[in-house]
C-alpha cells in the first residue's frame, strides 16, 4: 500500500479513537459539553487529511470497491 494511503489510514484511526474517547468522557460527565466541542474541533483540525492524503484514500476506496464487485 502506498505511503500516503497508510498515513491517511493512521490519521483516520487516531482521529476516530480520540473522538470516541472524547464522547465517552462527556457521557460519563467528566467533561462539559463546551469542553467536548472544543476538544472535538481540535481533534478534527489536528487529524484532518491533507489534499494528497484525501485523494490517495479516495483512490484506494474506489480500487477496493472495484475488487469487491468482480
Amino acid at each position: 500500500m502506498e505511503e500516503t494511503v497508510m498515513r491517511a489510514f493512521e490519521k483516520l484511526q487516531k482521529r476516530e479513537h480520540l473522538l470516541r474517547v472524547n464522547r465517552d468522557q462527556m457521557a460519563l460527565g467528566r467533561i462539559t459539553k463546551e469542553e467536548f466541542k472544543k476538544r472535538e474541533t481540535q481533534i478534527l483540525e489536528r487529524y484532518g487529511l491533507t489534499d494528497s492524503e484525501q485523494r490517495a484514500y479516495d483512490q484506494y476506496l474506489r480500487m477496493a470497491q472495484q475488487k469487491r464487485h468482480r
